[in-house]
């Protein structure tokens, strides 16, 4: 009865070894998978700009940061009392009907206009008035080479103003995991159901 209880332990004892060796190997097969060095941006992807910006959070990034989900941007500054709040209520109204259809992983990304005023701590408390999710939004504050720069990529059109302000296109983007421009809303009027299109053509591209 001893031998029989000994040869059960023992074979338990091998089972689990076996199960943690698989379960390693696994790891190991994941991690090396995880690891490999990312692929090269297309020419055209806006992340290939080199400038740094700082988030809401006050940290430094670039903009290759954002890569590996599809993006909804704009571009605005906080104290914009017209043309801005709409555009933000454009992507806010994208994201609730992409999530409603099962889109999450979409980042809604706000680039200020304004170097000067938009601190990050401005960007926060923007967001927050706003009733913004911080796990899906992110808000940047760029110097003046970061900003044009951006701006000439994406098309957007700004100046200053007679009262501090700028006068900018109300355009809202979407770019693919990468970076590339997919669509562009080029007004407020736009439908946001139409923007949720494209998301969806992205989504289930890369699913094939």
């Amino acid at each position: 009865m001893r031998a029989k209880i000994l040869l059960t332990t023992i074979a338990i004892g091998l089972l689990s070894s076996l199960a943690a060796f698989a379960a390693d190997d696994h790891d190991h097969m994941h991690m090396s998978h995880m690891m490999k060095p990312a692929e090269p941006l297309p020419g055209t992807s806006i992340y290939n700009l080199t400038s740094d910006w700082i988030n809401q959070d006050g940290q430094r990034v670039n903009l290759e940061s954002l890569r590996g989900e599809p993006a909804v941007i704009a571009m605005g500054y906080t104290s914009c009392k017209d043309i801005c709040p709409m555009i933000v209520a454009d992507m806010v109204a994208i994201e609730d009907r992409a999530k409603a259809s099962s889109m999450k992983s979409i980042h809604y990304v706000f680039f200020s206009l304004d170097s000067a005023v938009d601190t990050p701590e401005r960007l926060t408390t923007y967001a927050r008035d706003r009733g913004l999710d911080l796990g899906d939004w992110v808000l940047f504050n760029g110097d003046d080479k970061a900003v044009r720069e951006l701006a000439a990529a994406l098309g957007v059109r700004y100046r200053r103003d007679a009262s501090g302000g700028f006068d900018h296109s109300a355009l809202i983007t979407i770019l693919d995991a990468d970076g590339r421009i997919v669509f562009q809303q080029p007004d407020v009027t736009a439908k946001p159901d139409d923007m949720v299109k494209k998301l969806s053509a992205l989504f289930g591209a890369a699913s094939q």
